[in-house]
């Protein structure tokens, strides 16, 4: 037993059990279809599509994103919109990740606070049980599954890997090793900014572990907040000029910290005081786990559920600091947690109030907590046998319920169904749900979760008015398609027409969805319109590209079909109706 113990507490075995551990539990995922901003960031962004290989096309869409979308534009660039290869590199990112944890781990038990305090045994086993925890609890599901945020899981992994590095330039001896170490912090924390802005925290995390892992003179730690601050402002500067704002403005200010303008500052904090403490609920309990939340927003600062949401993380952030000698890592927990909550979870409005995705980074604050509770402190009362059990029954369910969770992932229908189930009070969740019901096939059903979906008011008179949204009409008119309710589906399309406030975008696609009935009625000249407007509206639609090339086809115009048909298999070559239609053309024309 003593043997098989000294065999795993190898760091190539460990880092093998962190890679075992997530091809397990996410290695059947390569089949999950786009989700949400999947499509608008992804599939139906032209950016990605139509990259030209150049930094600055991207650096002009989003600065701040540039390295994420980078990695978009490079996957569409060798698989096109085949899912499986972004899942591929989403799994290899969170793979990356738990190395990172690993290594920011082992560094810390390396600082003059924790070699004194942490017995050898600790040290082994401290750093796997935490990267391990970390790669496989459920609540990581969506910044890797959901292929979009990998956006957040590639921003965790460099300002992990920053971290990382950072700590062990601290604890080098030659100045050679720490500039080696330094210069790779430096970059990888170049990599996070410029992958996502919640990491603009990461000099903060920098001067954290300075305040508690490496106490001593004053003096070194003055230098290292003056330094925090220079980082934070030179950041500051650059993004403001990014944008083109004035940096010292007030106006730049206001613009560059907030995502939406419908819910005020104070709103989002209020709601952000419970919020945190249902991601914590989360983290311990993460059975209700879901895509797309009807959460409430707290309007005021000063109603009870606000106020003792505040004084919750008061209490905590206070036991923090109150202990920080005493249990170190205890303190480096709980202030981490909510260091990388900051950017996302304060006074910066972003839409949608609450989402999974955004706990990736943070929840390594409360998970290196619970391992120091496993490995540490609970040890003084069970015997270390005892304690291994315990560790791997967790590890265990863990892998079960993030192995059950990726399961409904990769079936729409089931994730959505999940979802409405959890929150029926938000109605893009009966949206989405409806089209995935009309895609396979049960009509009546995605009718009725569409009109689920519907905002109704009262008259004066005591009728119901029912508004819908441009994605409901759409997939009201595909269903009523569908059903060979003509009438009522052009009635549908042309009433949204009418709309002088329907973004090009949304224009295109019901000018899409009138071609496609025009074209079921034998209509084709209409249809041809419908297409050739839609194109005007949106020239890179691939459906209506398609669409009218199957017009030309059945019109007798040929080789504009077959080059249409060529130009959209140059953008994606998995198109299969795409290929089916062209060589039914080519083997019509041959024929002929």
């Amino acid at each position: 037993m003593q043997a098989q113990l000294s065999i795993l507490k190898s760091s190539y075995i460990q880092l093998f059990l962190i890679i075992s551990g997530i091809l397990l539990t996410y290695g059947f995922t390569l089949d999950v279809p786009f989700y949400l901003d999947d499509f608008s960031s992804i599939q139906e962004n032209p950016i990605i599509y139509e990259w030209d290989g150049s930094l600055a096309q991207l650096w002009y869409y989003a600065p701040l994103r540039i390295v994420g979308y980078l990695s978009f534009a490079l996957n569409y660039h060798f698989h096109h919109f085949e899912v499986s290869s972004y899942h591929i590199v989403n799994i290899i990112i969170h793979i990356l990740a738990g190395f990172a944890v690993f290594g920011l781990i082992r560094g810390l038990i390396h600082t003059p606070v924790l070699k004194k305090k942490l017995t050898p045994e600790a040290k082994a086993w401290l750093p796997i049980v935490v990267a391990l925890i970390f790669v496989l609890h459920p609540l990581q599901i969506q910044a890797v599954t959901y292929i979009v945020q990998r956006l957040a899981s590639l921003a965790a992994l460099f300002y992990l890997a920053s971290l990382a590095c950072y700590l062990q330039a601290r604890l080098a001896k030659s100045w050679q090793t720490i500039s080696l170490w330094a210069t790779a912090s430096f970059l990888l924390a170049l990599l996070a900014f410029f992958t996502k802005q919640n990491t603009a925290t990461l000099p903060i995390a920098i001067l954290l572990i300075e305040f508690i892992f490496f106490p001593g003179r004053a003096l070194r730690l003055v230098l290292s907040a003056s330094i925090t601050l220079i980082a934070l402002g030179g950041a500051w500067v650059i993004a403001a000029y990014m944008f083109n704002y004035d940096p010292f403005s007030l106006q730049a200010m206001l613009n560059l910290t907030q995502e939406t303008k419908s819910i005020s500052r104070e709103s989002y904090l209020a709601t952000q005081f419970s919020v945190i403490w249902h991601y914590i609920r989360l983290f311990f309990v993460p059975t209700s786990l879901h895509i797309d939340y009807a959460y409430p927003i707290t309007n005021n600062l000063l109603i009870a559920p606000a106020l003792i949401g505040l004084w919750g993380h008061i209490l905590l952030l206070g036991i923090a600091i109150y202990v920080r000698r005493l249990f170190p890592l205890v303190a480096f927990g709980i202030l981490f947690y909510y260091l990388a909550h900051a950017v996302e979870s304060s006074v910066i409005p972003i839409r949608d109030v609450i989402f999974e995705h955004r706990t990736y980074l943070p929840n390594l604050g409360l998970i290196t907590l619970c391992a120091w509770l496993l490995i540490t402190y609970i040890p003084r009362w069970l015997d270390q046998t005892t304690m291994r059990v315990v560790v791997i029954i967790l590890l265990v369910g863990m892998s079960v319920a993030t192995w059950q969770r990726n399961e409904i992932w990769r079936d729409p229908i089931a994730l959505w169904s999940d979802n409405v189930e959890k929150s029926p009070e938000k109605k893009r969740g009966w949206v989405i749900l409806g089209k995935h019901l009309i895609q396979f096939g049960k009509t009546q059903a995605g009718l009725k979760a569409l009109e689920r979906s519907a905002e109704i008011t009262r008259n004066l008179d005591g009728s119901e008015l029912k508004t819908y949204t441009v994605e409901t009409i759409l997939n009201m008119v595909v269903a009523y398609k569908k059903l060979q309710q003509y009438d009522l589906a052009l009635h549908w399309i042309e009433r949204s027409l009418k709309n002088p406030e329907l973004r090009p975008f949304d224009r295109a696609k019901f000018y899409v969805n009138q071609g496609n009935v025009f074209f079921e009625l034998h209509r084709y000249a209409d249809a041809e319109t419908s297409y050739r407007q839609a194109i005007q509206f949106y020239p890179q639609s691939l459906s209506a590209r398609a669409n009218l090339a199957s017009i030309l086809a059945a019109t007798g115009r040929e080789n504009e079909a077959e080059q249409m048909y060529l130009e959209i298999l140059a953008i994606n070559p998995n198109h299969a109706i795409v290929k089916q239609n062209l060589e039914k053309l080519r083997a019509r024309t041959h024929i002929n």
